[in-house]
């Protein structure tokens, strides 16, 4: 078993791919393995991935959505700990390590990487991303429904795998992520968060999440909570 799976999510993403891979690459610990899971990427972007030989690639032929990629490589991992990075370079992947050591030390089945932490954060996420109040709505309905005091409930990652493996998924797309915490706090698992950098995209029109999906993570929220 290896200590960490780094877990490369993607679609459309051939301006940043390669620098994505290259990141997890360059990060000096050996006991870890890559895993991308390319979500039938049209862009290019496939092309880049097969460079990389020497990693484990799933290349689908029709997108399934995402959770069903953070699914998959969940039953994939060999890791204990398995850290989902996305590969439009959003996120803060340099903290994946301390999130690691963190969820040993306190035995936590997640841990968040709150892009909000940093309150100096709030206008300028807001200002560069207006669907980032869908974050601000969300991660305080989680609080108000499960007593919490999460700050950021959708910014990055770190599953401990055996844990987390036979959650009950309830969406596979825009839903996944707003669904999958809601299950987690429902069923108690343990949850902390630290604090990590954020780099919006310059261009928003790439964003793939849309003003709209909030209406989706409000329902997948309500529906774990009060229908299963």
């Amino acid at each position: 078993m290896k200590k960490i799976t780094f877990l490369i999510t993607v679609f459309n993403e051939v301006k940043t791919i390669e620098k994505a891979i290259n990141d997890i690459l360059s990060i000096n610990f050996a006991d870890k393995e890559i895993i991308i899971i390319d979500n039938a990427s049209n862009d290019g972007s496939q092309k880049i991935i097969r460079k990389f030989s020497n990693i484990k690639s799933i290349l689908r032929e029709k997108n399934l959505g995402y959770g069903s990629s953070v699914i998959e490589g969940i039953k994939c991992a060999k890791g204990k700990f398995i850290y989902i990075h996305n590969a439009d370079l959003e996120y803060d992947y340099t903290k994946s390590l301390y999130m690691m050591e963190l969820a040993e030390r306190e035995n936590l089945d997640i841990v968040l990487g709150s892009r909000i932490k940093n309150k100096n954060n709030l206008f300028k996420n807001i200002k560069y991303n207006p669907t980032f109040l869908a974050t601000y709505v969300t991660t305080f309905l989680i609080n108000i429904l499960y007593q919490k005091n999460f700050t950021d409930i959708i910014g990055s990652k770190l599953y401990r795998v055996d844990s987390i493996k036979n959650i009950k998924v309830d969406f596979l797309h825009e839903g996944f992520d707003f669904g999958f915490m809601s299950r987690a706090c429902k069923e108690n698992y343990k949850i902390n968060e630290i604090m990590v950098d954020y780099k919006p995209r310059e261009n928003f029109s790439e964003k793939k999440i849309k003003w709209y999906h909030m209406f989706v993570a409000l329902f997948a929220i309500f529906k774990v909570k009060f229908i299963d």
